[in-house]
């Protein structure tokens, strides 16, 4: 990457006289510019930091609903609003919307699937598709033929991606549209997730009994990319998709589970932290992945970053140090770096939100202080030169 000129250099070529002639000028500008060299230094690295470092974080009891006895988190969005399932006072169980401390019940909704930065939430009522949009309920409509739908993800844009009887769809502008060709018999396709970009990540493959699921991504244009098998295991199931396209998910072998990354349709197996088994539940677009990394033989394990290619226990990385409970899950993580963790597989038992400090943008906003204190600074003095001895 090309690098921008270092302070200094457009006044080099600005005054040739003032550097060429005078030599006390010379060695002042020197002077001048060891400093703003170093806060420049400073400011990159900080910069730098901002995107390499391995955050601490501070973490937020969500608790349970007014009455409540558990909470189930499914997705978080970019603003750390929540959604999942739970109990209250008068509800056994039902959808539920974590906002800033406060539990709201989604009563019109059976299931949720996501939850765009709006606000929208999708899921089903009923058996039925449907949209929750400043808190009116839009039914999607269905496939010709078909009497089911579930929506189970949104994007900024707020189209929707579901499935609507057996076939994967995308709701945009209100209208349906099948991804691709209809399924022949006795076979399904369903939808994990959609991108900003309008590529969704599902499966096809046998309905019922054995038989492998193929992971794929249906391309806005039409195209459809199936994803590699990955070097261990023999079937794969995938998770959630970032904006790059980036899948992450498991793989499943006769004797263990593998958490993998498919990058540009490739699979690799990311590190265990020394437990037997592990699983990749989400990932941002800064490339962050998290999951866990246990051992379901003796239903162990640890909340997992997964960071350059290197394992993180997220339990090490709590300020403070380990709390006196164990993060076992890693369930989703937003583009602020904010994780959703679980003291239970899966996102139950109890739930917490994890937020960087400092936050990521601290560090870089911090960095571009600094540079521009270099770059103001080394605006040429307007004072008069000093005499030629």
């Amino acid at each position: 990457m090309k690098t921008a000129p270092g302070p200094g250099h457009s006044t080099i070529n600005h005054q040739p006289s003032t550097i060429n002639h005078q030599p006390g000028n010379m060695r002042m500008l020197k002077t001048f510019h060891r400093p703003l060299l170093g806060i420049a230094a400073a400011a990159f690295s900080l910069i730098s930091l901002s995107a390499h470092a391995v955050s601490q974080y501070k973490i937020t009891d969500i608790g349970v609903p007014m009455g409540g006895t558990y909470f189930h988190a499914e997705a978080l969005n970019d603003n750390g609003t929540i959604i999942g399932f739970g109990n209250n006072a008068t509800t056994n169980s039902g959808a539920f919307l974590w906002s800033g401390g406060t539990f709201t019940a989604l009563n019109q909704l059976s299931y949720v699937g996501g939850i765009n930065n709006a606000g929208t939430i999708v899921g089903s009522s009923a058996g039925q598709a449907v949209a929750l949009k400043q808190g009116t309920v839009t039914a999607l409509p269905n496939l010709l033929g078909a009497s089911v739908s579930s929506a189970r993800s949104v994007n900024q844009a707020g189209v929707i991606a579901g499935t609507s009887g057996k076939q994967a769809v995308i709701w945009k502008n209100g209208q349906v549209q099948a991804l691709g060709e209809a399924p022949a018999e006795g076979m399904s396709q369903s939808v994990i997730a959609i991108n900003d970009n309008g590529v969704v990540l599902g499966t096809s493959g046998p309905t019922y009994g054995p038989g492998a699921r193929n992971l794929l991504l249906w391309n806005p244009d039409g195209t459809v990319t199936e994803l590699g098998e990955p070097p261990v295991g023999f079937e794969p199931s995938a998770y959630d998709l970032n904006n790059a396209g980036t899948v992450v998910g498991v793989s499943q072998g006769i004797h263990s589970l593998d958490p993998v990354v498919w990058r540009n349709g490739v699979a690799e197996v990311l590190p265990k932290l020394g437990y037997a088994d592990g699983e990749a539940h989400a990932v941002n677009d800064a490339g962050l992945i998290v999951g866990a990394s246990v051992s379901y033989s003796d239903t162990q394990g640890v909340a997992t970053l997964w960071q350059d290619g290197q394992a993180y226990n997220l339990n090490d990385l709590l300020v403070g140090g380990p709390g006196p409970f164990n993060l076992v899950d890693a369930i989703d993580i937003n583009a602020s770096g904010q994780i959703l963790v679980g003291t239970g597989w899966g996102g139950g038992d109890y739930v917490y939100l994890l937020t960087p400090v400092p936050e990521p943008s601290t560090y870089a906003l911090f960095g571009l202080g600094l540079l521009s204190l270099a770059l103001v600074r080394r605006k040429p003095s307007s004072a008069a030169p000093n005499p030629v001895l």
